[in-house]
């Protein structure tokens, strides 16, 4: 079903849910399940070209067979310290680890990358058999497979390993593989990236890149096409780019970890799209820690700090007292504000009640066309069809407001739906206050 934003009186040539915000008297609303980050990386292991969804240890070790410490998992582990599931992008092909094992029998990793050079092939007599071998592949130290066979031609391939020879074995008590290397990743790569992404679902997604200004310039675009033709909010979170749109969180500071890593601005991006993505409806992360970090990689005074911000950067500010890292300020990179987009647009928790809104009753109403249907009948385009949809509304606003998300909601003023014009779909406003973050607080101290 389509989505995205619409024009009063101009109809729209495909069936779907259409929402338009815009910040009048008060804003329009609200909020969902979230915690979902794509991200991609240049790993070590694994499918590339694909996503992979991670949720747990067990699943990174199950679905792509790396261990958490991995080097080439520092994106993913910033990333997870908030968000609930990564879905990891394997940008790199790589390059496969390889072995020869006498004369007949050759051994490729099943993918290219580093932790190929891990694997290693022991040949040995078969206690029972002296005619058979059992053909063993360890990763490490761990056993992975093992195999009972008389010949090369007899062996399958595992999820190390594939083998390719004839005739005879020879022994051997360990040939480790060798020549696997992770490569690195091509703007057509990372464009591929993009274009398997549209048809997930997710929070927010990072671009861990640099300096290619094209490259972001079409993530940027990306975003606003997901955002405002296809109905699907998400925001997209990126370094040193001034992006000007809600939808795009800018990161310009980094942070350094305990053990002396240095998370530049373009690392960060995994750290501040799982923080977003992981952050709740009425959560602001200003003032959030860093988990982990240990100072930021460049400290700013107050003016540097405050000229910043106003240019729409996400920062990261090092306290001497207790020696911790946070947000600064949980903003994106909106800094021209309109009529319709006031600078509340600019505070990242506005937009994740915004996006809720939008996200929350598509899903709803498309479950609700959905029931309908299975049933023998559609939603009709009537008075009752109406009522159908307004009282979906209600309810989902009365819990919105009742977990603390918006504030002075009326359902008799605040939700006015007619049929347009075509009378074959319904036209829905909505007047609801979200509630912001209290990141400002003012004392009057006398001391006496």
């Amino acid at each position: 079903m389509n989505g995205g934003t619409f024009t009063p009186g101009k109809e729209k040539d495909r069936a779907g849910i259409y929402f338009n915000f815009k910040t009048t008297a008060e804003e329009r609303v609200s909020v969902g399940d979230r915690g979902t980050v794509a991200l991609p990386v240049v790993m070590s292991w694994g499918e590339p070209q694909s996503f992979v969804s991670i949720s747990s240890i067990e699943d990174l070790n199950k679905k792509v067979g790396l261990n958490i410490d991995d080097p080439s998992l520092l994106l993913f582990r910033e990333a997870k310290k908030n968000a609930q599931t990564v879905l990891l992008y394997r940008l790199n092909t790589g390059a496969p680890a390889k072995a020869q094992i006498g004369e007949t029998l050759s051994v490729t990793a099943k993918y290219g990358g580093e932790k190929g050079n891990d694997i290693s092939i022991r040949i040995s007599e078969n206690v029972l058999d002296s005619k058979k071998f059992d053909v063993t592949t360890f990763v490490g130290t761990d056993e992975a497979d093992r195999q009972t066979v008389k010949t090369a031609e007899e062996l399958t391939a595992n999820a190390y390993v594939t083998f390719q020879g004839e005739g005879a074995l020879e022994l051997t008590a360990g040939t480790k593989l060798s020549g696997g290397d992770n490569g690195t990743a091509s703007v057509a790569d990372y464009t591929a990236f993009l274009d398997a992404a549209e048809t997930e679902y997710f929070n927010t997604i990072a671009l861990p890149v640099a300096d290619n200004e094209q490259l972001k310039a079409t993530f940027a675009a990306f975003i606003k096409r997901l955002r405002d033709k296809q109905g699907q909010k998400v925001q997209g979170v990126v370094a040193d780019y001034a992006g000007d749109d809600e939808g795009i969180i800018n990161v310009t500071g980094g942070v350094v970890l305990e053990d002396g890593t240095e998370i530049t601005p373009e690392k960060a991006t995994a750290w501040v799209a799982g923080a977003s993505a992981g952050a709740t409806f009425n959560q602001s992360l200003t003032f959030v820690e860093y988990e982990g970090a240990v100072d930021v990689l460049n400290r700013l005074d107050e003016d540097q700090v405050i000229e910043r911000l106003k240019k729409g950067e996400f920062l990261f500010t090092f306290d001497a007292r207790d020696q911790s890292v946070s947000v600064e300020k949980d903003i994106n990179s909106l800094t021209s504000f309109t009529a319709d987009k006031n600078k509340k647009f600019s505070k990242n928790k506005i937009i994740r009640v915004l996006d809720g809104v939008n996200n929350d009753l598509t899903r709803e109403l498309k479950a609700l066309i959905k029931a309908r249907k299975a049933s023998g009948s559609d939603i009709p385009a009537s008075d009752d069809g109406l009522q159908y949809v307004k009282t979906l509304i209600i309810q989902y606003m009365t819990a919105l407001q009742e977990a603390g998300g918006i504030t002075g909601f009326d359902s008799e003023s605040d939700i006015a739906i007619t049929l347009n014009e075509d009378r074959d779909g319904f036209l829905i406003d909505l007047a609801v206050q979200p509630v912001d973050a209290a990141e400002k607080f003012y004392f009057n101290v006398e001391v006496k």
